[in-house]
Order: C-alpha cells, then sequence, then structure tokens
C-alpha cells in the first residue's frame, strides 16, 4: 500500500499533517520529485547538491535550496549535445573557408 503525505489547509500554518491511503480514498495524488531525482534528470550524479548551506553540514541540507539550485541549471546532456553541434559547425565552416 502507498501512503502519500497529503497538506491539509491547516498544514500551511504548520499545525496538521494528515497521511492518507491513496489505495483507501481512490485518489490519485502526484507526488513532488525529490532533489535526487531532480538532480538525475538534469543529467547531474545523485546529491550533487548536497553541500554544505549557511553552515549547517552536508547532512543538513535543507531541500529548497537544491531545488533552487537545480531549477536555475541548465541539463547536463542538452547542453553537451548544442556544445558538440557548436563545435561541428565551426569546423565546417573552417573548411569551407567561410
Amino acid at each position: 500500500m502507498i501512503m502519500q503525505q497529503r497538506r491539509s489547509a491547516t498544514h500551511a500554518l504548520g499545525t496538521s499533517t494528515e497521511r492518507q491511503s491513496d489505495v483507501m480514498t481512490g485518489k490519485m495524488v502526484v507526488r513532488r520529485l525529490t532533489p535526487k531525482e531532480c538532480e538525475r534528470l538534469q543529467g547531474f550524479p545523485g546529491d550533487w547538491t548536497k553541500i554544505g548551506y549557511k553552515g549547517r553540514s552536508e547532512e543538513d541540507c535543507p531541500d529548497g535550496p537544491r531545488y533552487k539550485a537545480i531549477g536555475n541549471s541548465m541539463a547536463v546532456p542538452v547542453m553537451k549535445w548544442i556544445g558538440e553541434r557548436i563545435e561541428l559547425a565551426d569546423n565546417e565552416e573552417v573548411r569551407n573557408g567561410d
């Protein structure tokens, strides 16, 4: 049975959290990706953004700054592909004398 943590209206104020079973309620819930999953989707190794933050150790690094760093990055495989295509175009220009 998959358990999803859902935020109630009062959770935004920090007063309660309810756990509901999607199997029992029949509701479909899309869960948030973890920072590690986001890193891997962007082409980084897992825990790439797990660094010391504001005097905290790596283990105490909050998720918020990690999500922000990932969101401000560019996907490594895409940037590699673009760079390779630029290099091919430059080499073609050199061969053609353009």
